[in-house]
């Protein structure tokens, strides 16, 4: 069952939505503002507090980009792979806590929680590669990020733009 109902929006919140439908990124206000219930729910947005957000017992932190290159930046090459490694269980963890999904079972959850984080939009083609389009984070520190997430072993394909894609390793 669903109800009808009407909210009385802000002019420049109204722009906005207006300009994401013109956009193409959303196709109607019913659809951006069921988007906004899903992420809200999914990620417990009614109990947001200014500057704390929490998840089940998960703290989330926002933080710019460049500050998390500076702190990147002194994380030495040899340790990208165990901190990657870290990184996945906490996603792992996380995954299944908040919704009851195993990472290395159901790949189209986890590609969606990965990209949610922030870490980059994750997708995967017929389970032959991964590609991770605008990374916020190293190639080798995310090759073993996604190993850890998935259980899969990869191997990185060098681009030359603002994309990684590793071809997955079969046994």
């Amino acid at each position: 069952m669903s109800r009808v109902t009407s909210v009385e929006l802000e002019e420049e919140d109204v722009e906005y939505i207006e300009r994401l439908m013109r956009e193409g990124r959303v196709r109607s206000l019913k659809e951006f503002v069921e988007m906004c219930v899903k992420f809200g729910r999914q990620y417990t947005l009614d109990r947001w507090q200014k500057g704390l957000f929490d998840i089940g017992p998960v703290r989330i932190v926002f933080l710019p980009k460049k500050a998390l290159d500076l702190l990147i930046e002194r994380v030495e090459q040899e340790d990208h792979r165990d901190l990657g490694r870290e990184m996945g269980e906490v996603i792992k963890s996380f995954a299944l806590f908040q919704f009851q999904t195993d990472t290395t079972k159901d790949w189209d959850s986890a590609l969606e929680i990965m990209s949610n984080f922030g870490w980059g939009q994750f997708s995967a083609t017929d389970r032959d590669y991964i590609q991770i389009v605008s990374p916020a984070l190293p190639s080798s520190l995310m090759k073993s990020y996604v190993e850890s997430v998935l259980n899969v072993k990869l191997e990185p394909i060098q681009m030359k733009i603002d994309v990684q894609v590793f071809r997955i390793l079969k046994d």
